[in-house]
């Protein structure tokens, strides 16, 4: 068991081994892009079916706001092909990470359990399976509670926007944790899936076990992960937000190229924390499977011996036989 703490052992192999980390973001920005590849192509071709009249396009190249915004609805309304586009493009972007995120797991997990053996990539696609269902399912749950918002805000006289945010923040906060407690278990269960080949519920199993046994050790390791990623994601918004201040005053190429750069900075470091929180974990994990070390007996130095004991002239009692046998 290491003496460091878990989070130390993730940063140091973080650091020490950067093709992890940059495996980590090759997987990720390579299912990123070929997503936003796919997605941009499926939008061009429907808004290459939308058919646009002489007034509606009168309309959008007009600079009253309720014209255009009553224009683009009147182009998109009753036309049924977003619907089909969208279950098509959905379902193929699910595929897609899954596969992506089943490869790139066993690989960065490979290298983090120092594996000769290839990780099975049975387990990674069923975990990366119900990670996926649980992003569909808070998807449903967020509309969900879009509808229920909505109607408690709506009544027969009055429109209340306090109701609805109020409904909809709390329930959508508790998604929102659901969704996250669910994904944070599926992917610590890939790293006993990794180590010792486990299915996929009994590699859940085993990570609930595991939080069960360090629940402080993870909450601590989370919370400094969590602190590092909140202070570069208000820093990032900051940046981005003082460029667009200024975007009057350069123009707008270098201020759409500054934006791309700290944005794909963000993400880059973001998945690097993610390779030093995952190498944590691998440690918490080791840690737990390590026997406490047998603290062996000190040996024990002979007793040391009595000094010896003078000899003391025999003295007998009046009327008893001495030491010679002799009476007095």
């Amino acid at each position: 068991m290491s003496s460091t703490s878990p989070i130390s052992d993730g940063f140091r192999t973080a650091f020490r081994e950067p093709a992890i980390a940059l495996a980590e973001i090759a997987w990720r920005w390579s299912f990123g892009l070929a997503a936003l590849a796919l997605a941009a192509a499926s939008l061009f071709a429907y808004l290459d079916t939308l058919r646009i009249t002489n007034i509606e396009l009168l309309a959008l190249r007009g600079h009253a706001r309720w014209l255009i915004a009553d224009a683009i609805a009147h182009i998109l309304h009753g036309s049924p092909r977003l619907v089909r586009v969208a279950a098509i493009v959905l379902p193929a972007i699910f595929v897609l990470w899954v596969a992506a995120a089943t490869i790139g797991r066993a690989a960065t997990l490979k290298a983090l359990l120092r594996r000769e053996s290839s990780v099975a990539l049975a387990p990674q696609l069923g975990l990366n399976i119900l990670r996926a269902s649980v992003v569909l399912a808070s998807l449903i749950g967020y509309l969900g509670v879009l509808i229920l918002a909505g109607r408690a805000a709506v009544s027969d006289t009055d429109v209340r926007p306090g109701i609805f945010l109020m409904v909809f923040v709390v329930l959508g906060t508790v998604v929102t944790m659901v969704r996250s407690r669910l994904n944070w278990f599926l992917s610590l269960a890939a790293i006993p899936a990794a180590r010792d080949r486990h299915d996929t519920f009994t590699a859940i199993r085993e990570a609930v076990g595991l939080f069960r046994r360090h629940p402080r050790t993870f909450a601590g390791a989370g919370a400094v992960f969590g602190a590092i990623r909140g202070v570069l994601f208000a820093f990032c918004t900051v940046v981005c937000l003082l460029a667009l201040s200024l975007a009057d005053k350069v123009p707008p190429a270098v201020t759409v190229f500054f934006l791309g750069v700290i944005t794909l900075a963000y993400f880059a470091v973001v998945d690097f924390l993610y390779i030093a929180r995952l190498a944590a974990y691998v440690a918490i994990d080791e840690s737990d499977r390590t026997p406490p070390a047998a603290v062996a007996p000190e040996s024990l130095s002979p007793a040391p011996e009595a000094p010896p004991m003078p000899d003391l002239p025999l003295v007998s009692e009046p009327g008893l036989p001495g030491p010679e046998g002799a009476t007095s």
